[in-house]
């Protein structure tokens, strides 16, 4: 199977388990192409150079935004408006009867907002907050699509360089967070991998969680992550220490946000396995 790939933290990753599953593979990236295996891809002008998408079987689009800062208005535009234009530029280039009938759309478990101790997966519906809002019109961006189309909802993935994985190593945020009461979902990167691919090869259609299956408290990801280390967790970070750094939207819509998410979907309906289900074998791995 021919697969498109667009520009993203986990691009890499997935490209390369499309390879060495025995696909091939066209990147889609945001500088000059440099090889047939390049395409030039442009997501807020909603360009992708010729031949566009016409020529490939399936198309994952793992491009994201940076939440990770304090979320001005302008920031908020941005988040938001990068994310909807980034689907919506891979959608108008599918064509309901042409070469490409499968499509994977990057999404985020932030779709399911705070919810405390309610046990989540797919159909949990979207939760209340701004960053809840603006997944939910990502979301339904790639739902345009004329074909059939997966969304990849993913929570942590531990392992990628870039996201609250790498921030969390050392720092501020080495320590539990607020009260560590807090549910965490996570995966361990090659999970995300094979799980992706595993879905934009099949049939499965609509929203899927792509989580490990044992979620653990702010409290205990922290002393995992210190043993993984071989260290004493950090110091624990007061919640008002984290809205000065943060702000108190990230900080209480991302940091103290609790997901307690036990997929149903790719375990028990499909019957994915995954090799990294525990936190502790997880941690250690990518360690």
């Amino acid at each position: 199977m021919r697969v498109a790939v667009t520009s993203g933290r986990l691009a890499g990753p997935l490209a390369d388990g499309l390879a060495e599953a025995g696909h091939d593979v066209v990147r889609l990236v945001e500088r000059e192409a440099s090889g047939p295996g390049e395409r030039r891809w442009d997501p807020a002008a909603g360009r992708i150079d010729g031949p566009g998408l016409s020529d490939v079987d399936a198309v994952a689009n793992v491009f994201e935004a940076n939440v990770w800062t304090r979320w001005t208005p302008a920031v908020r535009d941005r988040i938001r408006g990068s994310q909807v234009t980034g689907s919506l530029t891979v959608v108008s280039h599918l064509e309901p009867d042409g070469r490409c009938q499968r499509y994977a759309n990057l999404s985020a478990t932030s779709f399911h907002g705070d919810r405390g101790e309610v046990v989540l997966d797919a159909d949990s519906g979207v939760g209340r907050g701004w960053l809840a809002q603006s997944t939910a019109a990502w979301e339904a961006a790639a739902r345009h699509a004329p074909v059939p189309t997966v969304l990849l909802r993913t929570p942590v993935v531990l392992g990628v360089p870039g996201g609250m994985w790498e921030r969390r190593k050392r720092g501020l945020l080495a320590g539990r967070m607020g009260h560590g009461r807090q549910w965490r979902s996570w995966i361990h990167i090659a999970d995300w991998v094979t799980a992706t691919i595993f879905l934009l090869t099949g049939r499965h259609e609509g929203p899927v969680v792509i989580a490990a299956p044992q979620p653990v408290r702010e409290a205990d990801f922290v002393a995992a992550l210190a043993r993984a280390h071989g260290r004493r967790p950090g110091l624990p970070v007061p919640e008002a220490l984290l809205r000065a750094s943060f702000g108190p939207d990230l900080t209480a819509e991302v940091i103290m946000a609790s997901q307690r998410i036990v997929p149903q979907i790719l375990p028990v309906e499909l019957g994915f396995t995954y090799r990294f289900g525990g936190l502790d074998a997880a941690l250690a791995d990518v360690v």
